[in-house]
């Protein structure tokens, strides 16, 4: 008599399809949050938060963010805005559209560069504009150049000492060229002490954004919608925002 043999059972479908929904169960993992929030405490007792955008696109506007917008994520205020026409200050290049070709405020020394997918936190002279051939550059690429004070670069705080206290807000460079919001709990906080936090926090490079009255912002926490900013007293006048919305074609 010849050796017994193992041979497998047949599957019948409805056994083969349970089997694949298992596989593809397996296989699906939870979806990130669109941004993902930090809570932050330096060495010095300073609280902050951290606002991480996911695979999200960063542009700026000069058109109110709707909340409702199903790809719309993380809103704030960029450039500052200016106190008689309430139009943005040194926001030269707004998606390919030349707005200025000079800087006029003369204390600006930080630069945001924004080329498709490509941002870049660059330092700049106080009160210098940016060469021409970077400004053509951003208008044949539908990109935009920002003028705004320069928090951290290179690793370095680039804030003196003295100056006024607000909350804080800025747009970081971190680690791996990733880039985040960060903001103060605190409504005390001088521009120097920011600057030293963020480069504890593990800044690379960070942007100053619009604050005081004019600090309104949001989020997106799932379905419900975050308003960020203490004061919110300006917020009729903003003018401009950096916004963070779902890359086209990838809407929720």
């Amino acid at each position: 008599m010849g050796a017994l043999t193992s041979r497998p059972m047949p599957i019948l479908p409805t056994t083969r399809l349970l089997y694949l929904l298992l596989a593809l169960a397996g296989c699906t993992h939870r979806v990130a949050p669109e941004v993902r929030v930090e809570a932050r405490t330096t060495a010095a007792g300073g609280q902050y938060t951290i606002f991480y955008p996911q695979q999200l696109t960063v542009r700026v506007v000069t058109t109110r963010p709707d909340p409702a917008g199903a790809g719309n994520w993380l809103s704030v205020a960029a450039a500052y805005t200016d106190l008689t026409s309430y139009q943005p200050l040194d926001l030269l290049v707004c998606q390919g559209q030349l707005r200025q070709r000079q800087a006029t405020v003369g204390f600006l020394d930080g630069q945001l560069t924004i080329l498709g997918d490509s941002l870049r936190i660059d330092r700049l002279p106080k009160g210098q504009s940016p060469p021409a051939g970077q400004l053509a550059q951003a208008q044949r690429q539908r990109g935009t150049i920002l003028l705004q004070e320069l928090l951290v670069f290179e690793g370095q705080n680039q804030r003196p000492a003295g100056g006024s206290l607000f909350q804080r807000r800025a747009l970081a460079e971190l680690a791996d060229h990733r880039f985040a919001v960060v903001e103060s709990e605190a409504d005390d906080v001088s521009m120097q002490q920011f600057g030293d936090d963020l480069v504890e926090l593990g800044a690379r490079n960070a942007l100053y954004l619009d604050m005081g009255g004019w600090d309104e912002g949001w989020y997106k926490d799932g379905g419900s919608v975050v308003k960020l900013g203490h004061r919110r007293t300006d917020t009729a006048r903003q003018s401009n925002w950096l916004m963070f919305s779902s890359p086209a074609g990838h809407r929720p």
